[in-house]
């Protein structure tokens, strides 16, 4: 990931804890007042846009993980066999 990306995804989590907080703090009755239905579903859309983007992001992160360990992991078993 080049630091672009990096940003964008914490970008994205800082979007998904301020949505997240935002309904933690929204009670039943907030939702019956004029207009606050729509902005229930933006908020709500909005989080699971961000989720979505840092879920996409971990994927990315964990299979390069997952490569490097392999790449590096071959090096380790080929010394240990020669040793």
């Amino acid at each position: 990931m080049n630091e672009i990306e990096i940003e964008a995804a914490l970008a994205s989590l800082r979007t998904l804890y301020a949505r997240v907080e935002t309904l933690r703090h929204l009670e039943y009755v907030d939702l019956l007042l004029p207009g606050q239905h729509k902005h229930y579903e933006q908020i709500l859309e909005d989080a699971y846009a961000a989720l979505a983007q840092v879920e996409t992001a971990l994927d990315k992160l964990g299979q390069e993980l997952e490569y490097q360990h392999q790449r590096l992991g071959e090096v380790v078993a080929q010394d240990h066999e020669e040793e």
